[in-house]
């Protein structure tokens, strides 16, 4: 992993380069959430991610697993990619080049000629429309509702309040609770907490908002999202208290109905093959699944 200060150009992405990412993103939205400035410095600060300016585009690289993410920027042709590809290689060796775009297969077929195409199901994100998840109409959804009705009917005071910094806090010991009454361990989730303790520590810096759904003046639940694109809103983190019936279903509608009107869709991120995850967020039936395609390089003649 150390290898990649020795590689000409590669530099450690920090929360300094936000205003670049900005820049490059604002230009070449993708629909990835691993694309959205939030996700690449908060989980690149537990992978240390680096980047590179590569025929003028931003290829951003994570060492601790050797991937490079598909440049940021006009297309570049397949035997360009392949340069890319090779430049990293003389570094690291087993370094992958993921996220291809769909439609740049679809327009880039010469690019099975170059690389082996691999779609991997648990990394697909899933995409709603903001208006379907605030309106929850018809009987897929009619179960969500009701859970609503009932966290209203139980609950008639709570309130709906913006993150702000003065609540920065509250939310950490909210979310280290959570962690421990389920007994919570595995190393995704004490990733995961990593990457909610890195937003929080940056978040005057970082293009993040969330809210809290309170109940005399205690956290019941929160979520953390932040732009994708100018239509698109990516949802990062979601945690709720389990005793309150509904609280899981409130915190997602509220979250909704937050971003309607600014945004068309949102997304809610992968479930990373976890069973339990898949169901619930194939229960709020998603628009579409954004799929998730990496590529092994194919031996060059």
């Amino acid at each position: 992993m150390h290898d990649a200060i020795n590689m000409p150009g590669l530099k450690p992405l920090t929360v300094a380069d936000t205003l670049m990412l900005r820049e490059y993103l604002g230009k070449y939205p993708r629909d990835h959430c691993d694309y959205t400035i939030a996700n690449l410095i908060v989980w690149g600060q537990i992978y240390h991610n680096h980047y590179l300016i590569f025929k003028e585009r931003l290829v951003i690289f994570n060492p601790q697993y050797e991937y490079i993410l598909f440049p940021v920027g006009e297309y570049l042709s397949p035997s360009e990619l392949v340069e890319l590809v090779q430049l990293f290689k003389e570094h690291f060796k087993d370094a992958e080049l993921i996220l291809l775009p769909e439609e740049y297969i679809q327009a880039y077929p010469e690019i099975n000629e170059h690389f082996e195409l691999h779609e991997d199901r648990d990394w697909a994100d899933y995409i709603y429309s903001t208006d379907s998840m605030v309106n929850l109409s018809g009987k897929k959804l009619a179960k969500k509702k009701n859970l609503i009705s009932q966290f209203k009917r139980a609950y008639p005071e709570y309130k709906v309040m913006k993150i702000t910094e003065d609540r920065l806090d509250v939310i950490l010991k909210f979310t280290h609770k959570w962690r421990r009454e389920r007994n919570a361990e595995g190393i995704y989730l004490m990733t995961e907490i990593k990457a909610i303790e890195n937003t929080l520590q940056a978040w005057n810096k970082l293009p993040v908002e969330g809210i809290i759904v309170c109940l005399h003046y205690k956290i019941v639940a929160y979520s953390i999202f932040s732009p994708q694109s100018a239509e698109m809103a990516t949802v990062h983190f979601e945690k709720f208290d389990p005793d309150k019936k509904g609280s899981a279903q409130v915190i997602t509608w509220e979250t909704a109905k937050y971003l309607q009107g600014r945004y068309k869709w949102i997304n809610r991120e992968q479930d990373i093959g976890l069973a339990g995850l898949r169901q619930a967020k194939l229960s709020y039936v998603p628009d579409r699944l954004a799929p998730f395609w990496s590529s092994r390089l194919i031996a060059q003649k």
